[in-house]
């Protein structure tokens, strides 16, 4: 692949929320998962594994789930100041015809050497993971499929439920789902940040650093989706 292909993929990667009930062919979850069991981790640890998840009654008591524990998430939200306060759309990926679960076994920290291990073995372990979820959401794309990162299924509650709902072992944890379809929206335009204000060369440009006050109108410019 060239540069600009790499560009593009990355560019025009979203995350759609609204996936249609078509099925997926098995070849393409297939070349998916070829392509994130090669991500790069710590000591070479490839502490992931994945559930595959096709069985609509399976997918419905797992949407079932979500849904619960996003109405809670929403809730907590309104105790934000409203300016900054997460816009919690209703969940639309009930009909998306397969799911995939990210699991992690945090046993294989013991691959990191030893300093590794102790000082920073969890952002070691959870960057690992997050390079195969990246690879996962790129291979998507790159098929012609939708993807939506569900990160609420690693919290507590959703997390113990769908465990025990797919007799996932204890010692292993969820790290994400996504849920994969072909796309039945258009998701908004997305707007980045800057390069030139994210990037420094030799040292830290002073002139670059943000305020409280500049991080505060960000933020609210991200939740008004007004161009950054």
């Amino acid at each position: 692949m060239d540069y600009d292909s790499l560009l593009e993929l990355a560019r025009t990667r979203r995350s759609t929320r609204k996936l249609k009930p078509d099925p997926v062919p098995d070849e393409y979850v297939e070349k998916m998962l070829e392509v994130a069991r090669w991500a790069p981790s710590g000591g070479n640890s490839q502490p992931w594994q994945f559930v595959v998840v096709r069985k609509a009654e399976l997918r419905k008591k797992i949407f079932e789930i979500i849904a619960e524990n996003h109405d809670t998430m929403a809730k907590l939200e309104l105790t934000r100041d409203e300016d900054i306060r997460f816009n919690f759309r209703p969940l639309d990926f009930s009909n998306a015809p397969v799911f995939i679960i990210q699991l992690g076994d945090p046993r294989l920290k013991d691959c990191y050497p030893l300093a590794v291990r102790l000082a920073y073995g969890n952002k070691t372990f959870d960057s690992s993971q997050a390079n195969a979820f990246l690879y996962l959401m790129l291979a998507a794309k790159s098929l012609g499929l939708a993807a939506h990162w569900v990160s609420a299924t690693s919290d507590p509650y959703p997390q113990a439920l769908i465990k025990q709902l797919l007799g996932v072992p204890s010692d292993l944890e969820i790290y994400d789902m996504m849920v994969l379809g072909y796309p039945d929206m258009v998701p908004p335009p997305r707007t980045v940040r800057p390069k030139n204000d994210i990037v420094h060369y030799d040292s830290y440009d002073k002139s670059k650093y943000s305020t409280d006050q500049q991080i505060r109108e960000y933020i609210i410019k991200i939740r008004k989706g007004a161009p950054i």
